[in-house]
């Protein structure tokens, strides 16, 4: 008897939440697209020095809207190096979305796109160290280890015969860059045409110098 108590109250219960959710009382609802980016050209570009750099595009976009975007960081073209431009844009309902580019800014832009630094390195003083570097497009590989054996990935960029670039980005560890015009003392050169050297600042400890043998 009480089970049959239970299940009619139940029934009743949802004719009554079925009645209120009808056509004529809908349930309100809100739907928010989140800023989304389309980057034309791509996240990672390799440019010519001393030609002025104009951005290949990008929109910012909430489903099928398009959002005002701001964009921020400098492209110089008459100096060789790294720079970042950072996307950002917020949606009618206040939430924020960010994408970026990276530039190599190159004296000879066709050499870099041709060269390979992918392959592993091994550390001149150490063979149990070893860094595996794998090409993401031209001018760009990510590292699976910059400090062996502490499993730190890193985008590196290749920005000239004898440079490479750790831009700033986040590790376990805190922020980490090998970039003179970032931090001073840091770096990473190529020696010898393919050998690899990298002064790395790391946040939680300072600058750690590691010289890399392609092997």
């Amino acid at each position: 008897m009480k089970n049959k108590f239970i299940k009619i109250v139940a029934i009743v219960f949802s004719l009554a939440f079925f009645a209120s959710c009808s056509e004529e009382k809908p349930i309100p609802s809100e739907i928010t697209f989140f800023p989304t980016f389309e980057i034309e050209g791509g996240q990672y570009l390799l440019v010519q020095k001393g030609v002025a750099y104009t951005d290949t595009g990008v929109k910012a976009l909430a489903g099928d809207s398009e959002l005002p975007l701001i964009t921020t960081g400098t492209v110089n073209t008459d100096q060789v190096g790294l720079y970042k431009l950072d996307y950002s844009a917020t949606n009618v309902d206040g939430f924020d979305g960010t994408s970026f580019r990276y530039v190599i800014v190159a004296d000879n832009p066709d050499a870099i796109a041709n060269a390979d630094l992918s392959g592993s390195y091994t550390r001149d003083t150490n063979s149990a160290h070893v860094m595996t570097l794998t090409k993401v497009v031209d001018g760009f590989y990510q590292a699976d280890d910059i400090l062996p054996t502490n499993k730190i990935n890193a985008l590196i960029a290749h920005v000239s015969d004898t440079e490479v670039i750790i831009p700033r980005q986040s590790s376990r560890f805190g922020d980490i860059v090998a970039d003179p015009t970032d931090v001073a003392g840091s770096g990473g050169a190529i020696v010898g045409g393919q050998d690899i050297t990298l002064n790395t600042f790391i946040g939680c400890c300072g600058i750690f110098t590691r010289s890399f043998i392609k092997d």
